[in-house]
């Protein structure tokens, strides 16, 4: 508290201690005369010249500039940042101290190029009448989220470290680092049952208007599909085929409730955002519709949409959601679910194992809701208590997905593989 109130106050001792030197060494030199106290004294002369003009310099004058490659990231790429301090006349400053105002998120991760008087965004300068310097940091990685730079912060002082100035200067840059996806191809989302026979959760249903082609009668076909043109012309009962449509639609709900996440949390929420963006990408490229639920401080509901400009819209959103509610998956799952129509495949992704999830899910699955689970496995080995109760939900028909690691191709692959044996 008393370091905090002389800072305070720095300038004004700082100044009045100033005086007192510059006045003794004066004094000193007019009493004692001779070349040694006049010498003295004019050494001290320009010092205290040049803290006066440190107190009378404007620093907002200085310009200063953030240059940054681009402003579209994917989370785990490195990016490079460029600080210049410019001026239309030469700085006449000794030093300069620039701090760039580096958005929370980020400033673990940043890192000096090397440059002998920096230490991560903040650096030591010597502008000595340059009308141009500058210094670089890179941050590696980045980390996903939707960062906001604000600020750069410059100070200077006098060489006793008696006055010092600062000014903060407004240099606004939005940079959106998007979660890194990955290759899901073979997935047989589209043919697979849980029990890695059939076709899982893509309920296919007829068109009753439109007839593709016709094939011999055969008992239960209704009087209505006849064909009785073909039937008079063959002498022989014969059947419309009609056209069979799939409904290919997607729920994906994601889990960002602080409970699942309280050992391991934000590596195991990355790797589950980073999964949700290669599903909905994967899926929107096959053409399906996909609805996204992200179950956030802020519970948000995307409708059934596909086409580049929905992803776009879903990896943004993928891009700053976070973690930071306390309303548990269970209790969106019982809101949400019963709405959804017949067909509709609901996709989970989850670190919760509790029996209040699982029993959820068995519901679901006992109400003929097809249901891919993707567990976000807090460590690389699953215990055997985590293997019983993945089990227990196969025997049930959901399709389970261990999830322990970044590449998911090969995770929906054992998916497959294990829900056969």
């Amino acid at each position: 508290m008393i370091k905090k109130q002389l800072a305070k106050y720095r300038t004004t001792f700082g100044m009045i201690g100033l005086v007192l030197l510059l006045g003794s060494s004066f004094s000193y030199a007019m009493f004692q005369g001779g070349f040694v106290s006049w010498f003295l004294f004019y050494s001290v002369l320009p010092l205290v010249l040049y803290t006066v003009f440190i107190l009378t310099f404007r620093l907002s004058r200085i310009s200063v500039e953030r240059h940054i490659e681009s402003s579209n990231f994917i989370s785990g790429e490195e990016m490079k940042v460029t600080i210049t301090i410019y001026s239309r006349f030469p700085i006449p400053l000794f030093f300069l101290v620039v701090k760039d105002g580096l958005p929370r998120l980020m400033a673990p991760y940043a890192d000096g190029q090397g440059y002998s008087y920096q230490s991560q965004a903040k650096a030591l300068l010597f502008p000595l009448f340059k009308r141009r310097v500058s210094y670089g940091y890179l941050v590696k990685p980045i980390p996903r989220g939707i960062h906001r730079f604000k600020s750069v912060s410059l100070e200077t002082g006098d060489l006793f470290g008696f006055i010092s100035q600062s000014v903060q200067i407004p240099v606004q840059k939005t940079i959106q680092v998007y979660p890194k996806t990955y290759s899901l191809a073979g997935w047989n989302v589209f043919e697979t049952h849980p029990s890695g026979m059939k076709r899982a959760g893509k309920q296919a249903h007829q068109d009753f208007t439109s007839a593709v082609s016709i094939r011999d009668y055969t008992p239960g076909d209704k009087l209505s599909w006849l064909h009785w043109k073909a039937t008079a012309r063959s002498n022989k009962l014969v059947t419309k085929v009609f056209e069979t449509q799939r409904n290919d639609d997607f729920v994906i709900f994601l889990d960002g409730s602080h409970p699942s996440y309280d050992r391991n949390g934000q590596q195991s929420f990355e790797r589950a955002v980073s999964l949700a963006a290669s599903i909905l990408k994967y899926s929107i490229s096959k053409g399906t519709s996909v609805e996204f639920h992200s179950v956030s401080k802020e519970h948000t509901n995307m409708s059934f949409q596909t086409g580049q400009n929905y992803e776009a819209k879903l990896m943004y959103h993928l891009a700053q959601i976070q973690p930071d509610t306390k309303t548990p998956l269970t209790d969106v799952l019982k809101r949400e679910v019963h709405e959804m129509s017949k067909g509709v495949t609901v996709l989970l992704i989850s670190p919760d194992l509790s029996d209040s999830f699982i029993f959820t899910m068995e519901r679901m699955a006992a109400n003929k809701i097809q249901t891919i689970f993707f567990y976000i496995a807090k460590q690389k080995t699953l215990s055997d208590e985590e293997k019983n109760l993945l089990t227990r939900l196969r025997a049930r028909e959901i399709t389970v997905y261990p999830v322990n690691h970044d590449n998911f191709g090969e995770v929906v692959k054992a998916g497959v593989k294990n829900a056969t044996v």
